[in-house]
């Protein structure tokens, strides 16, 4: 069917070279004009009322009155003409938790690319993560959409323009640090070193390159001329387009990179002395914001960057915020609820209790009401090269053995969704939630469960009972340490292993990353329990992760089917092909085909994510997020209402 293929629509309206560079951006100015998702810019009228003065009198489900952010395709509503950038937004998260690298093309983990997001550019971005059409992916340092060459239904060749006049950030220490960077134009040949750099098999860090694999589908990246990349894709490929618009498609100066070691700044564990650390003097981009400070596990704070070339609109005088900051400290539901109540912070959600969210709704109802799925999710990997985990019996049996409502109800206080392979934030690529729910490890129903518990003891003794490694579960946040001793007692009472014999080590991400990349097993690690990263397209989610070559491929998966499906799945453009092909990959890693215990089954096993409430006040305009870290670049966008009456109260200054 013509109208089913991703490129079918995007073809269509493929423009002149002259086009291409002044008509085709979508952002900016045109988000004005994008469709209305949700209640727009957060004011104060509060849908499904009933005429009274508190609409929740009623009883009415808090459900109804939730609009969602996770779109910048919202109704978007500009300061009034000739507002002055005004205050920093304040919010508390983990922004400031130094997971692993600094150096964006390295870092593995979600907290830090939060802040890269705001200050390194990308080639494009999304504008919505909801559906899988490339009109929601629109220029951020490209002049328009790419000229395609080659099959329109499959084309092979990408010719993209940069924004002329695009600059690096711009500061006296940048001048004092890097001279020949501060201020310099962005070219065709900073696209190019960081999109090489991360193909580089001979680089010292290439185990870090965790995003090789979109780069390596790349045969040729060449700059034509000063404001022009040619790509060239190893036949063709359904997410090119996607690859340049990723999470972390960020664009480095080849300046801020130590040659020698290929490091932007030393790894996590350094120690540096001086104003800033070494790793974060380097952190210099093209974004709407510069890097302030980041001081760990405390606040991280950006800076305005007002020479940004503000997408295709920069006379709209955008960043209007000063900057924005991130508190990092007493993250707990009692602090998020005071300093929401004090607006010591603009927005807030909870991290165990959502009861104060509800209430605090209930008592203000013309707060903002968000409610979301989150795209990361807590689950399982293994090495699978590593006894006992490289016998498929023994995965299959902890897959059905875990008592996934458990980690809802306690983890999640009944707030959080369980997930499989691909999260639900991303709905259009996840297994419909109807067969998820009735998969063995899944269902609830007693029959169902009854008999997933009788097959993980059945599998786990046919495997001989084998002792488990030292299982390491991340130590942030807290929740999950703390619910070690849940997890020790159902594994226990299903697979019949002694509690004394489960042994553990809570250990930081620094350290499960790093141990991920190596081979070796032993002491080292083998199971890991915690947080994992969610993406965007389908091949976020399966490819670097289980393909034989894959650069997420902790688990040493090799399995030569799954590599077959992974490959189709790249390489058909018609939407319902490869939906229908992310639907066999999942049903396969959920061990859903044959007898479920093929090599590649059930090396990752996915438990459940967070589905998220928060309130936001109503000067807070604009208010856009995407279900994961890494789209902060969208606080360009919001700004703070100096004339709403709900401003008043408000502490002044950066707290």
């Amino acid at each position: 069917m013509e109208e089913s293929t991703y490129w079918n629509r995007v073809w269509k309206r493929r423009m002149s070279r002259r086009r291409l560079i002044t008509g085709a951006a979508l952002t900016g100015s045109g988000l004005a004009a994008a469709a209305v998702v949700g209640c727009g810019g957060g004011g104060t009228d509060v849908p499904g009322g009933n005429g009274n003065d508190n609409p929740f009198d009623d009883g009415a489900d808090l459900e109804e009155f939730a609009v969602d952010p996770y779109d910048a395709r919202r109704e978007f509503t500009p300061p009034p003409a000739g507002t002055k950038p005004f205050g920093f937004l304040r919010y508390q998260g983990f922004d400031s938790a130094v997971i692993d690298r600094y150096d964006p093309h390295q870092t593995q983990f979600g907290p830090m690319y939060a802040n890269q997001s705001s200050v390194f550019s990308k080639l494009y971005m999304y504008k919505s993560h909801r559906e899988p059409t490339w009109e929601n992916i629109v220029p951020d340092l490209a002049a328009g959409i790419p000229e395609m060459i080659g099959d329109p239904e499959a084309p092979t060749e990408y010719v993209v323009k940069l924004k002329p006049g695009v600059k690096f950030h711009d500061t006296p220490d940048i001048r004092k640090n890097f001279p020949k960077l501060a201020g310099r134009e962005l070219t065709a040949e900073d696209v190019v070193y960081s999109y090489l750099r991360q193909q580089n098999q001979d680089s010292p860090q290439r185990g870090y390159y965790y995003r090789a694999s979109q780069y390596r589908a790349m045969e040729k990246v060449e700059a034509t001329d000063k404001y022009t990349i040619k790509l060239t894709s190893k036949g063709p490929i359904a997410p090119f387009y996607h690859f340049m618009a990723d999470t972390n498609a960020f664009i480095v100066p080849k300046e801020v990179v130590d040659n020698s070691d290929d490091l932007l700044g030393k790894p996590w564990d350094s120690i540096d002395t001086g104003k800033l650390p070494e790793k974060e003097k380097r952190m210099i981009g093209t974004g709407p914001f510069l890097w302030g400070e980041l001081s760990i596990g405390i606040r991280y704070k950006a800076i305005r960057n007002p020479e940004w070339f503000g997408w295709d609109d920069p006379d709209m005088g955008r960043p209007y915020l000063e900057g924005y900051i991130a508190l990092g400290s007493d993250l707990n539901d009692v602090n998020l609820e005071s300093n929401f109540r004090q607006k010591k912070i603009d927005v807030a959600g909870f991290i165990d209790n959502p009861d104060w969210v509800f209430n605090m709704k209930r008592d203000n109802p013309e707060l903002e009401y968000i409610q979301n799925w989150v795209s990361g999710w807590i689950g399982t990997r293994f090495k699978t090269h590593c006894a006992p985990y490289s016998d498929p019996k023994v995965r299959k049996a902890i897959h059905l053995a875990t008592e996934r409502q458990e980690i809802v109800d306690v983890i999640g206080k009944r707030q959080w969704k369980m997930q499989g392979p691909v999260g639900g934030a991303i709905g259009y690529w996840a297994l419909p939630e109807e067969e998820l729910l009735a998969a063995p490890g899944y269902r609830q129903d007693v029959a169902g469960r009854d008999k997933d518990l009788a097959d993980a003891l059945a599998l786990f003794e046919a495997a001989g009972k084998p002792e488990l490694p030292e299982v390491w579960f991340a130590n942030l946040p807290g929740y999950i340490p703390t619910f070690v001793g849940t997890w020790k007692a159902f594994m226990s009472a299903n697979l019949g292993i002694p509690i004394e014999k489960l042994r553990h080590r809570e250990q930081s991400y620094q350290i499960i990353a790093e141990n991920l990349t190596k081979e070796e097993c032993g002491d080292n690690i083998a199971m890991y329990w915690g947080f994992d990263n969610g993406w965007i397209d389908l091949d976020d989610w399966v490819y670097p992760y289980f393909h034989s070559t894959g650069s997420k491929n902790s688990f040493r998966v090799n399995d030569k089917d799954l590599d077959v499906l992974l490959d189709a799945q790249r390489k058909e453009f018609d939407y319902q092909k490869r939906l229908q092909l992310g639907y066999q990959i999942q049903r396969y890693m959920l061990g859903l085909q044959g007898d479920g215990l093929q090599k590649g089954a059930h090396a990752r096993i996915d438990y459940a994510a967070p589905f998220l409430s928060a309130v936001s006040w109503p000067y807070y305009k604009n208010r856009v997020a995407f279900p994961w870290f890494g789209s902060s670049y969208w606080f360009a966008e919001t700004w703070l209402d100096q004339k709403d009456a709900s401003l008043r109260g408000r502490p002044g200054g950066e707290l």
